[in-house]
Parts: C-alpha cells; structure tokens; sequence
C-alpha cells in the first residue's frame, strides 16, 4: 500500500472518528439537555422538567393542555362547564366536553365507592367555609346542616349519549379539587409519550407524576413534606420511577382560630374539616386520578380504614398521625429513604411489621 494511500485511509478515519465523536456529543447533550417549564394554573404551581429530544415539545403541548383543562373544569374560571353545571343546578342539564364528562363520570363513581368520604357535590360547604378564599370562616351548626342536604352525589345526572350533565338539586354544586390535578398527570404523560420522551417529571399541586429515570439512570426522589414542618423540610424520600403520587394534608391550606386549625379537607359526613388523626396522606401508585382521589377519602377515612382499603390493592401509602408517627406500606420498604433529621421528631413504622 502506497504512502499517500495510507495518508487518505488516515485521514478517512480520522474524519469519521471526530464525526462519531461530535455526534455522541451532540446525541449526549439532547439527552441531558432539559426542558422546563413553571406555571401558575388551576390555582396551584405547576412545575415540568422533561429531558430528550422531545422534551420542548412536551414540555409546551403540557402547558398549553393543562391551561385548556382548567377552562373546562375549574369552578373559578369564568364560563367553564363546570361553572355552567352548577349555576344551572335544578334546572336544566348543560352540554359538556368529552374530557369533562369522563372525568365527572369517574368523579362520581369514586364518590360513590367512597362510602362517604369523597363527594364532587362537596362545593356549597367548601364554598361557605371560604378556607381557601378571602374569608374563612366556621359557619354556624344551621348553615352546616342545611348545606349537608345538598351533598349528595347521585343527583349528578350524566348522559353519555346526549353529552350531557345536570345536578338535580337547586343550589348544588360540584368540587373538583380532589380529583382533577391528579386526572391533569395523564395530560403530562400522554405529551411525554406522544413526543418520545422516556425521563422526566411534573409536579402538579400535591401530585407528582414521574417517567422513567434521570439520565444518567439514577431514580428520580421526591420528598415527602414534613407536616409540621416549612416547606423546605421533609419526612423521607421515595423514587417513583413510572408512578404518581399525591399528598394531602392539613398544612396545606387552613386558619387557626382560638388555637384550633381549620383545614380545607372537609369531611362529606359532616360537614365540618376532617378529624380522623391523620394529618398527612401520601398515596402512590400509576393512575393520578386515584391516587389524587384516595389521598382525600382516606384522610377523612383514618389510619385503621386506609390500611383496610389498602389490602390486595395495587397502590402504597405513607400516612403521618397527630401523634407524629408514620405509617408505611411493607411494599415500601426498600424504597422509602427516612430523614436523619427527622428521626427524633416523628417515628417510623412499616405498617404490620416492627421495626
């Protein structure tokens, strides 16, 4: 072989070796390169990180779905279906979006598996308790009373084939806030899924909904907020790779009044702020809706009903009583990572067995 031969071989190798390693570079940094996004939307923050090569699209197709979400479902944004529903209670049924209909279709039959403890017709007390309005309040026992009687999820009339739904009772009203930022994961998923995207995550609210694994394959850890804590301080971690989960608690919006905390989880049954000894539900598993819904219902439930439900079913809680003890599912155990720092404040306990 001639020398100048060998020179151009060289060169030929040398030109593809450099364009591989450009490519890996500009592959590499596709990959890692984030997409990101926070938005103030059903009034609560929504945060998106999202990594690969579809991860701008993702990011915008999420932002733009969820702002379109809220103008359907939200009961404080003008014109809404769900405002129109409820101004038109008693009266007549009112014509209503696909979206909107399969998510009060599975509203309803959660209030109705609830035994109680979630209703969507919860508003007229939510509304006259004003806890996360301007003006909260404790209404007296009479209004209380009164406004129990329109609780009453089985007046929600919903008619598929006229894509239709009414409230049956004169004053009713519905209240989305159990269920609709835990149902508004499937629009992050479904962007993510549409775009290519296999890591990244979005929190919405209480509700986290996670894809896949950080890029570097490491687990994406999300915290569990210490109850009794700011906003900075937290119980434990859990990875969530291909899950959701979804917190609430009574930290989250309340007022004090004569040195007693009155917070925004109501209890259907009663009509008054939820009283179970819990004070912080964390519920994880795929479907946002449920674990959105769940995370209300067994907050009202308590810890003994919580852990009933809990048998058999394909979801996992982290509960905190007012006695600052957490409660965790065994399946969590090699998963859930305890705070240092917080070892002296609460206690741990993986539900049914010892530590």
């Amino acid at each position: 072989m001639s020398q100048k031969m060998k020179n151009a071989i060289f060169v030929c190798l040398f030109v593809a070796a450099t364009a591989a390693i450009v490519l890996w570079s500009f592959q590499n940094r596709t990959r890692y390169r984030p997409a990101s996004a926070v938005n103030f939307v059903m009034n609560t923050i929504v945060e998106q990180r999202v990594f690969g090569k579809g991860a701008e699209k993702t990011v915008e197709e999420t932002s733009a779905g969820l702002a379109e979400f809220e103008k359907l479902v939200s009961a404080y944004f003008p014109n809404s279906e769900i405002v129109k529903i409820n101004e038109a209670a008693g009266e007549h049924p009112v014509e209503v979006s696909e979206q909107t209909m399969q998510l009060l279709k599975l509203a309803k039959e959660y209030s109705q598996q609830s035994n109680g403890t979630f209703d969507v017709t919860i508003a007229p007390l939510t509304m006259e308790w004003n806890i996360t309005g301007s003006n909260p309040h404790i209404p007296d026992e009479e209004s209380i009373q009164s406004l129990l009687g329109l609780v009453d999820c089985n007046s929600l009339v919903l008619d598929e084939e006229a894509g239709t739904a009414m409230l049956e009772k004169k004053g009713q009203a519905i209240d989305l806030g159990g269920i609709a930022k835990g149902y508004s994961c499937d629009i992050f998923r479904q962007a993510a899924e549409r775009n290519g995207v296999t890591s990244g995550y979005a929190s919405i609210g209480g509700n986290i909904v996670v894809i896949g694994k950080a890029p570097d394959g490491s687990d994406y850890r999300f915290g569990i907020r210490d109850p009794r804590g700011d906003q900075s301080e937290f119980i434990g971690t859990l990875a969530l790779e291909g899950k959701t989960m979804a917190t609430s608690g009574d930290y989250e919006r309340y007022f004090e009044e004569d040195g007693v905390r009155y917070h925004h989880i109501l209890n259907p049954r009663t009509g008054y702020p939820s009283d179970s000894g819990l004070i912080s539900v964390s519920v994880i598993c795929e479907d946002g809706a449920l674990a959105d819904y769940l995370s209300t219902a067994i907050f009202v439930q308590g810890k003994e009903e919580a852990f009933k439900v809990m048998e058999g079913q394909e979801f996992q809680l982290v509960l905190v009583d007012k006695d600052k003890k957490v409660w965790i599912s065994p399946e969590l155990k090699d998963n859930f990572q305890i705070n240092p720092e917080k070892q002296g404040a609460y206690s741990f306990e993986f539900y049914g067995e010892e530590q």
